[in-house]
Order: C-alpha cells, then sequence, then structure tokens
C-alpha cells in the first residue's frame, strides 16, 4: 500500500504554444496535463541535481589526485578482498 503525498495547487501561466504542445502528447498518451507538468518538473529537479553533484566532483577531482590521505587507497582498487 502506497502512501499519498500531500499535493498542493499551483497555478502557472505558460504560452499558447506550449500549452497546445502539452496538450498533444497528453491527449496522445492518455494522461492528464497536471500529471505530465509534474512529471517534468521532477525531473527537472533530477536533473539539477545530478549536475550540481558533477560540479562538487569536479572541484574536488584535484583533491583526489594531491592529497596524499586521499591517494593512500588507490593502490587497494584493484586488490581482491574476497
Amino acid at each position: 500500500m502506497s502512501v499519498k503525498e500531500k499535493t498542493r495547487r499551483l497555478n502557472i501561466l505558460i504560452s499558447e504554444s506550449l500549452y497546445e504542445q502539452i496538450s498533444k502528447v497528453v491527449e496522445k498518451y492518455d494522461e492528464s496535463k497536471s500529471g505530465f507538468v509534474r512529471q517534468a518538473v521532477e525531473r527537472e529537479f533530477e536533473r539539477r541535481k545530478k549536475r550540481e553533484l558533477e560540479q562538487a566532483a569536479e572541484e574536488l577531482a584535484p583533491l583526489y589526485e594531491s592529497d596524499e590521505e586521499l591517494t593512500a587507497f588507490t593502490s587497494l582498487d584493484s586488490e581482491d578482498f574476497l
């Protein structure tokens, strides 16, 4: 049994052309406009979170190449621990 998350109403204004595009897609796939927009917003949040993690990794990469405490364990990467 899944727990339904509390929802809130959000009114937005979009261009006529965007509205028409959404209308065509949801009709084709038999889904609601609200559901389509919710999924699009969720995907955008996931995309941004992934990009933030990628940026953090890029910023930390030089440390993993030069910091002796971090590079000390790289020799273990290829060892079999079983």
